[in-house]
C-alpha cells in the first residue's frame, strides 16, 4: 500500500507544471507584477502544453515568485479569462485544450481568411467595428488614397479563445460601395471581386513583431507586455494600384508564417 501511494504521488507530480521559469520579476517596471507572472506562465504553457496539465498551487507560485496571494490569483485569473486555464472546484487549475497551431504560407496570393479556416468548424468571426478614418496612419505608397479611408476590424476566436485581429482599410472610392453585411463573414478579396469587379493580382507583405496597444491587447486577452506577430499586406489590382491594406495582429503561440525559397540559377549564354 505505501508503495502504491508513493507511485500515485509521483504520477500526480509528473502532470503538474513544475519547471516554470522563475526569472527575476522587474519590480520597478511599469508592467504590474501579476502581468509579468501571467506572461511567464503563458510562455511556459505554450512551450510545454499538455492538455489537462495541472498548474502549481497558489502557495507554490507565491514562494516561487516571492509575491502575495492576491498577485498570484490575479495572474492566474488573467489566464483563466483568456481561456488558457480552467478551474475544477476542489481540484485545482488546469491547462485548457489549446488552439491548433496555424501556419500561413506567404508563397501564394490567397485570403488570410482561408488560413483561419484551418482551425475547423470551431472558428468564429466577428466584425467588432467599422468606421471612416480622416487621418489614418498609412505607409507612403498609400498617400494617394482619397480620404476618409474606410476601416473595419474583425476578431477571430476558436474554442472561445481570441487568437487574431485583422484591420482592413480601403480607399474612399471603394469604401463608399461597401456595407457591414458585405464583409461580416466574407473575405475582403471576395467582396472586392464580386461587388466591384476588382481582382487582386499582387500583394506586398511586411512582417514585424510588436507590442499591442491597450485596445488590441484587451481584444486578444493579452497583456501589453506581450508581443504579437504583425503582418501588413498591401493588395494591388492588375494595373498595380493599391486597393486594400490589411494588418493582421496574430498571437505567436498560435500562428507561424512560412515562406518557401528556391535557388536563383543564372542563365548562361553560349556554349
Amino acid at each position: 500500500m505505501p508503495h502504491s501511494t508513493a507511485a500515485a504521488r509521483r504520477a500526480k507530480t509528473s502532470t503538474t507544471a513544475q519547471g516554470i521559469d522563475v526569472g527575476a520579476l522587474q519590480r520597478d517596471s511599469a508592467h504590474a507584477l501579476y502581468e509579468q507572472i501571467a506572461d511567464r506562465l503563458r510562455d511556459y504553457i505554450a512551450s510545454h502544453n499538455q492538455l489537462g496539465m495541472q498548474l502549481q498551487t497558489d502557495d507554490a507560485l507565491m514562494q516561487r515568485y516571492s509575491v502575495s496571494r492576491s498577485t498570484v490569483r490575479k495572474a492566474v485569473q488573467r489566464l483563466v479569462d483568456e481561456g488558457v486555464l480552467f478551474r475544477r472546484r476542489g481540484k485545482g487549475t488546469f491547462v485548457s485544450q489549446p488552439v491548433p497551431k496555424i501556419v500561413h504560407s506567404l508563397d501564394r496570393l490567397a485570403p488570410f481568411f482561408e488560413t483561419f479556416r484551418q482551425v475547423g468548424a470551431d472558428l468564429h468571426t466577428e466584425v467588432i467595428d467599422f468606421f471612416w478614418e480622416e487621418s489614418p496612419d498609412l505607409p507612403p505608397e498609400l498617400d494617394a488614397w482619397e480620404r476618409p479611408v474606410f476601416t473595419f476590424l474583425r476578431l477571430y476566436r476558436s474554442r472561445g479563445i481570441p487568437h487574431a485581429l485583422t484591420r482592413v482599410r480601403v480607399p474612399c472610392e471603394i469604401g463608399r460601395h461597401l456595407s457591414r453585411a458585405d464583409f461580416e463573414s466574407t473575405p475582403i478579396y471576395e467582396v472586392l471581386q464580386s461587388k466591384l469587379g476588382l481582382q487582386v493580382t499582387k500583394a506586398d507583405n511586411l512582417v514585424s513583431c510588436q507590442q499591442p496597444s491597450a485596445s488590441i491587447s484587451r481584444l486578444l486577452g493579452l497583456s501589453q507586455s506581450s508581443f504579437l506577430l504583425v503582418l501588413d499586406r498591401i493588395s494591388r489590382d492588375k494595373s498595380g494600384a493599391p486597393i486594400e491594406m490589411t494588418t493582421h495582429f496574430l498571437r505567436p503561440d498560435v500562428y507561424q508564417l512560412s515562406v518557401s525559397l528556391t535557388t536563383c540559377v543564372p542563365h548562361h549564354k553560349g556554349p
